[in-house]
């Protein structure tokens, strides 16, 4: 089948910018493809808190102008992609996932928001989070393992790409928010390194751990939608952030056949017995250029230093919310506001101190090495709603700020997906996402 050939909804976000860019695709054909698409399948899914198809109808007229006059046209013309509902939107209501936060419509949109619109991207829906991105979980279901969870805390935005409700989704990763709901859901799922992309408008949650990503059907996918968002602001130290040619280099060859870590981490133990059974059958597959290596002892409390800084962080920002509303959440959002008072700064400051340390700690093996292979969870996607999943093979990654991309290249014997997690070194996100197409090249 070709490209062209392709239902609307199995459509991704290169095929369809190549599309429009041709004129073999009437945007307006494919609006209304997509928005009967996601009138019949949605409700099953249960992805979106918020979606109008008088909102996305308003900004494809004014997409279809540029078309009509013949204006060149922006990097994601007409390409709908779902927000994370604690990203703000001046046409969408943002409600973070909380109750108290029903009907909240901020006046302005988030940055990436504004560079999303500026690229000709439609702004298709808010998908749904767990309560103020923490972890009680949502309605959303698992388009590619029913009756199983979406994982979280962007849920509905890796469902919402699973189901093919749109070709690309963003969210947020403050521990493992992208990597896990990517890997449940059989979706690829890309986190820049950390400042990479300015999260100006998004809900605070541990500002020093929290970090934008997305949600593709493919590396090259996200490597285009992560290239708009990347850059154009200044971080607190003063130092600016400037754009990266990422789909580019996404789309190249190496120089030479990439070489990779597989590291096992401390959880490999908690790791579930199916998918130790098929990463280890993937690193035999490798063997020819892979070598196992242990982490650095710099990072072997990371786990510990990065839930004090999330504790205390997520404490200082949503504390006072919580209060205002007569502390109502959920239990495991008090449980960990409760836990974040108590910490002493002391513990706090020696966490934070830690963070570039451990980024620095894999500075070496990068000098030698093209990524690290690892699993994105302990397993696959756990039955039942009633929990997001284990975010702890994400852990060290967030907290070292490293790029990590989730490859849905593994599945168990009942058919549910299994991530791979590729992690490479900092800044230097567009040799991660080459390495990364090239390892589903050799595996495809």
């Amino acid at each position: 089948m070709t490209d062209s050939q392709k239902q609307a909804h199995e459509q991704g976000v290169t095929e369809l910018v190549g599309h429009f860019k041709q004129g073999s695709l009437p945007l307006l054909d494919y609006v209304a493809a997509m928005l009967e698409f996601s009138r019949t399948q949605e409700p099953e899914v249960k992805a979106f808190v918020h979606h109008d198809a008088n909102i996305v109808a308003l900004q494809t007229e004014r997409l279809n102008g540029l078309r009509q006059v013949g204006a060149p046209l922006p990097p994601l013309f007409g390409v709908p992609i779902a927000l994370k509902d604690n990203i703000d939107t001046c046409d969408y209501a943002t409600e973070w996932g909380y109750a108290p936060a029903s009907g909240r419509t901020p006046s302005v949109d988030a940055f990436l928001v504004h560079k999303l619109r500026q690229a000709g991207a439609l702004v298709w829906a808010k998908s749904h989070c767990t309560e103020l991105a923490y972890m009680q979980p949502t309605v959303t279901e698992n388009p590619r393992a029913p009756g199983h969870t979406p994982g979280g805390s962007s849920s509905g935005s890796a469902a919402a790409v699973a189901a093919g409700l749109v070709p690309a989704a963003v969210g947020t990763q403050t521990n493992g928010s992208v990597i896990r709901p990517a890997s449940f859901c059989g979706v690829v799922g890309f986190k820049p390194s950390r400042g990479l992309i300015f999260n100006g408008g998004i809900l605070k949650g541990a500002p020093s751990l929290d970090q934008v990503g997305v949600f593709a059907r493919s590396v090259p996918d996200a490597a285009a939608v992560a290239e708009v968002l990347v850059g154009g602001h200044q971080l607190a130290s003063g130092q600016l952030v400037f754009p990266m040619q990422l789909a580019s280099i996404c789309n190249e060859d190496p120089p030479l056949p990439p070489k990779f870590m597989f590291v096992k981490t401390p959880m490999w133990e908690r790791v579930e017995p199916a998918a130790r059974e098929a990463f280890e059958a993937l690193a035999d597959e490798l063997k020819d250029c892979m070598v196992e290596v242990e982490l650095p002892q710099s990072v072997a409390n990371a786990l510990i230093w990065h839930k004090t800084i999330m504790d205390a962080e997520m404490h200082a920002s949503l504390q006072r919310l919580v209060a205002d509303n007569g502390n109502h959440a959920s239990t495991s959002t008090l449980d960990m506001l409760a836990r974040g008072a108590k910490l002493l700064a002391a513990d706090y400051l020696q966490a934070s101190e830690r963070m570039q340390v451990a980024a620095a700690g894999f500075d070496e093996f990068f000098e030698h090495f093209d990524a690290i292979l690892t699993p994105a969870t302990l397993g696959a996607a756990p039955a039942g709603l009633e929990s997001t999943g284990d975010p702890v093979m994400s852990t060290l990654w967030t907290f070292a700020g490293l790029p990590c991309l989730s490859l849905p290249l593994l599945q168990t014997e009942a058919g549910l997906p299994l991530g791979v997690q590729l992690v490479g070194a900092l800044h230097n996100d567009a040799r991660l996402l080459r390495t990364a197409r090239w390892l589903v090249k050799r595996l495809d």
